[in-house]
């Protein structure tokens, strides 16, 4: 079955760490996988692009995307990576996701500098808004992580629909995505103080020992009718820095997590266990719609 990776570009040094990751962790190149390289550039505005003329605004966009996709291009070219180049114009996070679902595309792969970045096109808003955008799953590589590439998988357990989909996917592409690498449960209790504090030290384990049990029920069905194996772990206290915290305790190559998103383009996951994780660690993130 073939895999095909999209590769958002847009020049920056973010979006070259990603590609490297995707080389890296994908074993490119692999028979199993086609890649496509896609630069957005927004659309100069009408009054500019009248003044300037047709022929001179299509020779800058066709000068913008040539450089965006360069470096990303060279990667590949230097591992002999065959691909598909893709170059369109408008606003990025909907043009990218728009082309991830009418190409038939199984993970888009972007860049981050991570919150608060005053510059870089890939995670601020847009990497943010193709998550909450697309159905298609988005993995996010910040700076650095390519550096960990070949860790084993986490990932994130809550017992809820969206972690079965995460699962379901890892299951689908587990040759891919997991490999011969380790792959870890984690489910974090969030503990309620408020709650704790009426009850005994001994009821508060028993309902958390009750609601580990609930989570890891449907993913231990989904991994082992797989025929895949893995391990258990489990955390106390922010779920979102509790995974990003263990991914780096442990060398994680990788965090599959569920999300359901907002679906508005410019709120993703604010306050959420995904946008903390996000937030908060150096490993990559795969996000499952």
């Amino acid at each position: 079955m073939s895999f095909r990776i999209l590769l958002a570009a847009d020049g920056s040094s973010m979006a070259r760490n990603a590609a490297r990751y995707a080389i890296q962790r994908f074993s490119l190149p692999n028979d199993a996988c086609q890649v496509d390289v896609l630069h957005v550039h927004f659309r100069v505005p009408s009054r500019a692009a009248a003044a300037l003329g047709r022929e001179i605004v299509q020779s800058y966009y066709r000068d913008e995307m040539h450089q965006a996709m360069k470096p990303v291009q060279e990667l590949l070219d230097a591992k002999s990576v065959t691909y598909r180049s893709f170059g369109k114009i408008g606003t990025p996070a909907e043009q990218i996701a728009r082309h991830a679902e009418e190409a038939e595309t199984d993970l888009v792969v972007m860049g981050s500098h991570g919150l608060g970045g005053a510059k870089g096109l890939l995670l601020g808003s847009v990497a943010q808004a193709v998550i909450a955008g697309s159905s298609v799953p988005v993995l996010i590589v910040r700076e650095g992580g390519s550096k960990v590439w070949g860790g084993g998988v986490l990932v994130a357990v809550d017992g809820s629909e969206f972690t079965r989909k995460a699962l379901a996917y890892l299951v689908s592409h587990g040759d891919l995505l997991a490999g011969d690498s380790e792959i870890t449960l984690l489910h974090v209790t969030a503990p309620d103080k408020k709650f704790s504090i009426s009850l005994k030290a001994r009821d508060v384990r028993e309902m958390e020992d009750a609601e580990f049990e609930r989570a890891m029920a449907p993913a231990r069905r989904l991994l082992t009718k797989a025929g895949m194996s893995w391990r258990e772990e489990r955390g106390r206290g922010e779920p979102g820095n509790q995974i990003a915290e263990h991914a780096r305790k442990e060398g994680s190559g990788l965090i599959v997590m569920g999300s359901h998103g907002r679906g508005a383009m410019t709120s993703l996951l604010l306050g959420s266990v995904a946008q903390k994780a996000l937030s908060a660690c150096q490993t990559p993130v795969l996000i499952v719609r």
